[in-house]
């Protein structure tokens, strides 16, 4: 055997080694519907959108088909409808959450989002929902989070002022 051929087959072994060790990426989608959602808030003030939104567009084996949405409230006491993804099990790695935002009725500049992660901490970022197009926006400004437990949106945007929709769709992690 040549040297090049050893030191060729040597290199296709140690290839084969990292990718096999290389851990898989895996992504979690969270529907705004199921056991792990929970919608808090007046009923009269959620509108759904049914065949849009990831599931009921672009994702059909999930459900439900429509994405929900509600007036920005401009009340300094807080909110009147919000919405908690948990995320169960929490994963046991460090993740990235991103959500999900529509092309339509999500016009909120920001909607704040509030990750749950490592037991008892909070990462809030605000997403400019009018900037997306179907599209996912990373959550917790990009960054990788440990153990990812929940996730939380609501309407009040703390002050910002106009009658701005906020969209509640699916929620995807992804290690």
């Amino acid at each position: 055997m040549s040297i090049k051929h050893k030191l060729l087959t040597g290199l296709i072994a140690a290839v084969s080694l990292l990718t096999a060790a290389a851990p898989t990426r895996a992504a979690w989608i969270y529907a705004n519907g199921g056991s792990y959602y929970t919608a808090k808030g007046p009923s009269q003030y959620w509108h759904y959108v049914y065949n849009e939104g990831y599931c009921g567009k672009y994702a059909k084996w999930c459900g439900p088909n429509h994405f929900v949405w509600t007036y920005n409230s401009t009340a300094n006491f807080g909110y009147t409808n919000a919405a908690v993804w948990r995320i169960e099990p929490a994963q046991q790695y460090f993740s990235r959450a991103y959500a999900f935002i529509p092309r339509r009725d999500a016009t909120a500049n920001p909607a704040f989002y509030d990750i749950g992660y490592a037991g008892a901490s909070t990462n809030q970022s605000g997403v400019n929902q009018l900037a997306y197009y179907d599209q996912w926006a990373p959550l917790a400004y990009g960054k990788s989070l440990y153990m990812i437990a929940s996730v939380y949106l609501d309407d009040n945007r703390r002050g910002y002022g106009s009658l701005a929709k906020v969209a509640f769709d699916e929620i995807k992690i992804e290690n």
